[in-house]
């Protein structure tokens, strides 16, 4: 239980027969299936991957994706707390939220008096109403930086909070997408090209981590055998 990555084999093991035992009693369709079912096919996933890293054509290139992941936790991290404080100003704002009282708000409600039901899907910002509002910025602002701009909603404010949400977002498109996303992508480059001019050495140190992974799963029998291990070692070397 020391592994973390044993954990992911427990919930995709007990996970599996948790969800034959409610596809059976239950209806397949139902939410939790949906869900169950979806957490079992990202640790497929996970597992696919792990295990591609037996055949050596496609060992680098998983090798590449896990190296090139840790080293761009900490850009990642950054880049995160950059769309976290974009969005809690697009809040402050109130861009598209029928909750604080504006132009929008009435708009809003003027809608569901004549429709008698919510206003239509293409409304600005109603594909976040089933989320927290809060939620529904930090998804705008990761849109804005990744280049999807809506700007339907801020026809709903005022002159001068028109005013400040262009500013803003000149701010968002420039600082995330110009600037940290390509910071992002020079930095994968540079992280592949470090893990490229080292590849064959991890290569051998993630066959030599199956090995090692193999003889933990062999039995107390065969490690017990005094022959077997000097034939675990001969092969180690051969290898």
């Amino acid at each position: 239980m020391q592994e973390p990555q044993n954990y992911s084999d427990l919930i995709y093991i007990y996970g599996s027969i948790v969800n034959v035992i409610l596809q059976r009693s239950t209806d397949s369709l139902a939410f939790h299936n949906k869900l169950l079912m979806t957490v079992i096919l990202l640790q497929q996933i996970i597992k696919t991957f792990f295990f591609l890293r037996i055949f050596e054509t496609l060992s680098y290139i998983v090798t590449m994706i896990y190296s090139v992941i840790y080293d761009l936790r900490i850009f990642l991290f950054f880049y995160g707390i950059l769309l976290l404080f974009f969005c809690l100003i697009f809040a402050v704002l109130g861009v598209g939220n029928h909750r604080q009282e504006g132009h929008f708000q009435d708009m809003y409600n003027s809608l569901i008096e004549e429709e008698g039901e919510d206003p239509p899907s293409d409304f600005p910002n109603e594909e976040y109403k089933w989320i927290n509002p809060l939620m529904g910025y930090l998804f705008s602002a990761l849109r804005t930086s990744l280049g999807d701009n809506d700007f339907s909603a801020s026809t709903y404010l005022t002159v001068p909070e028109n005013y400040l949400f262009w500013v803003l977002w000149f701010l968002v498109t420039t600082i995330t997408c110009i600037i940290f996303l390509n910071f992002i992508i020079a930095e994968a480059s540079a992280s592949y090209e470090n893990v490229k001019s080292r590849l064959d050495a991890m290569i051998f140190k993630e066959k030599a981590s199956l090995i090692a992974e193999a003889e933990d799963m062999y039995t107390i029998k065969f490690k017990n055998d005094q022959k077997f291990p000097k034939y675990i070692i001969i092969r180690k070397i051969e290898t």
